[in-house]
């Protein structure tokens, strides 16, 4: 299938205006786009979620645009199993979308599909994450070394585990998905979301991060920044805006925050997670 869509997908349930749960099941394609064609692009993806509407897609889709590193577009696709895929699959074999695709190759480089499973061991209040107050979200790419898929679990446990013990009164602010890639990168490559109402949650790192470690203590800071050298070969962190024009979203959102989503394409039917054209 053709994928109409310039992404790193990352959804989650987005049927509900209260935070719940993340999918079992991300899958995510990553587009990178030509240089000054990001207007011509996002034009591209708003006349996807206009069709999207019109057939009346079963899923909702948050279309997200980078605001560091190279020009991306982030997009997300929730599934409750591995075999819905295929499901959503063939909603997107149609020529209209194919067309669509078609006009959107014309402004990209390159894409890349991957598909994630939820670590909810290595996540924190993912439970508590709110979609429709989301304006940006913070992703990072993790590339674990060979052999150390345990050591690595066991630093984000000690990590969670100081997070709860600092006595931080900013926890509400932040919380984290964790997704395991087991196809289309690298074994050991982790996906780690923060959503994010506001560009505030960055204001605030410093501080969260003197408050982990006054937790963890001397002997637990040094044991932890040894495990993240001994067992991380790679991270990248990138920054993502939630884009309206490049989403399709609950009429629930809507009415929530008319001011956001309210000139955009958008659903009368509860849906799963988004559901984007794939290769």
């Amino acid at each position: 299938m053709k994928n109409a869509l310039v992404m790193l997908l990352v959804v989650f349930p987005l049927g509900a205006q209260q935070p719940s749960a993340p999918p079992a099941v991300l899958r995510i394609f990553r587009e990178e786009i030509k240089e000054g064609k990001a207007a011509d692009h996002e034009k591209t993806e708003a006349v996807f979620m206009q069709a999207a509407a019109k057939q009346k897609y079963p899923s909702h889709i948050i279309g997200l645009t980078s605001l560091t590193g190279t020009a991306l577009a982030v997009f997300l696709e929730g599934h409750d199993t591995f075999a819905s895929i295929a499901d959503s699959e063939a909603v997107m074999d149609t020529p209209e979308f194919g067309a669509i695709d078609a006009a959107d190759a014309q402004l990209r480089i390159n894409q890349r599909s991957m598909i994630a499973r939820y670590r909810p061991d290595l996540s924190y209040a993912a439970d508590q994450i709110n979609l429709p107050k989301t304006r940006y979200f913070s992703i990072e790419t993790v590339h674990v070394r060979a052999g150390h898929l345990e050591q690595h679990a066991k630093l984000i446990e000690t990590l969670i585990a100081a997070e709860k013990n600092a006595g931080n009164s900013q926890h509400d602010t932040r919380q984290v998905a964790t997704y395991q890639v087991v196809s289309g990168a690298p074994n050991g490559t982790f996906l780690v979301l923060q959503p994010m109402a506001s560009l505030k949650s960055l204001d605030e790192g410093q501080q969260r991060q003197r408050l982990l470690f006054q937790a963890m203590g001397e002997s637990g800071r040094t044991a932890y920044e040894k495990a993240i050298s001994d067992s991380i070969e790679s991270e990248e962190s990138l920054l993502f805006a939630v884009n309206p024009q490049m989403s399709y979203v609950p009429k629930e959102w809507v009415t929530a925050d008319p001011d956001f989503w309210g000139s955009k394409p958008v659903t009368t039917k509860k849906a799963t997670g988004k559901q984007a054209a794939s290769k």
